[in-house]
């Protein structure tokens, strides 16, 4: 066992290595915004995928390596080959249907994906067996998608969006489970879903059709409209306690609602009057108070309300650059680590390296995103990649934010990464919207190409 823990201590160089190298290569496609040559699309796509292979290989050994029980090292075993065939099956499937320009974005999707299974492996093997589950339904969710985008995915079908919007907000109220005093998850044949994530691509085409056809004599009535639904999809959020999902909402809407009009003053008037929201939600609600106050001085209360965020700085600042080594550091110590806090967990045993890395790869994707908005000649298409970027954005800074004590904490999941089969499945899927939009707008700009030749 000595040779095994000297071989977990070395492999947090490897890991290192292979994430600094994924990053690399990774950001020599993010054109306009940053362009280097590296070789070809094929041979960077290849590369990217050998990096995935061993980072997941090298995690799902280790694992395996640590278990006592023979039963839960087979289970273990077959867990990392699903997640394997997930990852190249899909990469194959997409390379089959010429959507080679489009690799990019899932090969950093499934960094995220796989760094996370491994960490909820860590944690909790039962956790992660359920969350390989939603890693099929999603990534077969996001693959299909496109042969029924052509439907679903229109400027005229806003009162459909709105209908999808106005169902996620009140079903909570009509069949939802108090969970840590937000009333914000849903049973349905004995599965649980949480409405607010499904809601909140339903707003970003609900506010993507409706800025599409905005115009100077219709502005103050699309502005108005748009203004009083998203209230009201707030003024639901804040009664069922979702306090994180209403702050990703509202950051969305100031966002898209700048893109639309081109108005600074516009999302400067919602600030402030978010900040007065804020306020006001720090004296109605009592969990409000204490997530503050455990933000402005954990140590006050160390062993109670500033119990997690105390642990999570720990784990983020025990080890260093490079970690404990996978399997070797206590993660299990910061509550709810395999959701609010995974990326501490993973900074603890992959290393502060890794935790930078991440934030490139979201970055990745959201430049990716951005790079597919503006390739795009459909508006509708242009505002709703937009806004899948800004709630990417968003939702990493609220979550990774809390967890480095930048802000106060909000429960809501670290996309890709987090255990949450609502959100993985929702979030894939945007990715799925990307992929389609890409592929559809290389197809128009090829046919135009040839008309004029």
């Amino acid at each position: 066992m000595g040779y095994f823990n000297l071989m977990i201590l070395l492999s947090r160089y490897i890991f290192a290595g292979f994430g600094i190298l994924f990053v690399a290569v990774a950001f020599s496609f993010m054109k306009p915004f940053v362009a280097y040559p590296l070789g070809t699309m094929g041979d960077k796509n290849k590369f990217l995928y050998l990096c995935l292979v061993f980072f997941h290989l090298g995690g799902v050994c280790i694992i395996v390596g640590k278990q006592p029980d023979l039963q839960i090292r087979m289970a273990v075993i077959l867990n990392g080959l699903l997640v394997f065939c997930i990852i190249t099956l899909t990469l194959w499937l997409l390379k089959l249907w010429h959507r080679q320009h489009e690799i990019i974005i899932w090969n950093l999707v499934f960094f995220l994906m796989d760094i996370g299974y491994l960490m909820l492996e860590r944690l909790d093997h039962q956790l992660a067996s359920k969350q390989i589950l939603a890693y099929t339904i999603g990534v077969a969710t996001a693959l299909i998608i496109p042969s029924i985008l052509p439907i679903l995915l229109h400027a005229k079908n806003k009162y459909v969006y709105l209908a999808l919007l106005s169902v996620t907000m009140v079903l909570p109220f009509l069949f939802g489970d108090k969970i840590l005093g937000a009333t914000n998850w849903v049973q349905i044949a004995g599965i649980s879903i949480q409405p607010s994530e499904i809601g909140k691509i339903a707003l970003v085409l609900f506010l993507a059709s409706l800025f599409s056809g905005i115009k100077p004599k219709s502005q103050m009535k699309i502005l108005g409209f748009s203004s009083v639904v998203v209230a009201c999809a707030l003024a639901c959020l804040v009664l069922q306690r979702d306090l994180g999902a209403a702050l990703l909402y509202y950051l969305t809407f100031l966002m898209m609602l700048f893109i639309a009009t081109e108005k600074v003053i516009l999302p400067v008037i919602g600030m402030f009057l978010g900040s007065l929201g804020a306020i006001l939600g720090y004296f109605v609600f009592s969990h409000v108070r204490v997530r503050v106050e455990a933000w402005l001085d954990p140590w006050k209360d160390i062993s109670g309300t500033g119990y997690q965020v105390v642990q999570g700085l720990f784990a983020i600042g025990t080890w260093g650059w490079l970690g404990s080594g996978l399997t070797r550091g206590v993660p299990n110590k910061i509550p709810f680590a395999a959701a609010d806090y995974i990326f501490a967990a993973i900074c603890e045993e992959f290393g502060n390296l890794i935790g930078i890395i991440i934030l490139f790869v979201y970055l990745g994707v959201v430049l990716q995103c951005m790079q597919i908005a503006l390739n795009q000649s459909n508006l509708f298409n242009r505002f709703v990649a937009m806004g899948i970027a800004t709630l990417f954005t968003i939702q990493t800074f609220i979550i990774i934010g809390g967890v480095l004590k930048l802000i106060p904490l909000t429960g809501i999941t670290s996309p890709f990464l987090s255990a949450g089969g609502s959100s993985f499945v929702v979030s894939i899927g945007m990715i799925g919207i990307m992929t389609y939009f890409s592929y559809q707008e290389r197809i128009v700009k090829t046919k135009e190409e040839e008309r004029r030749e």
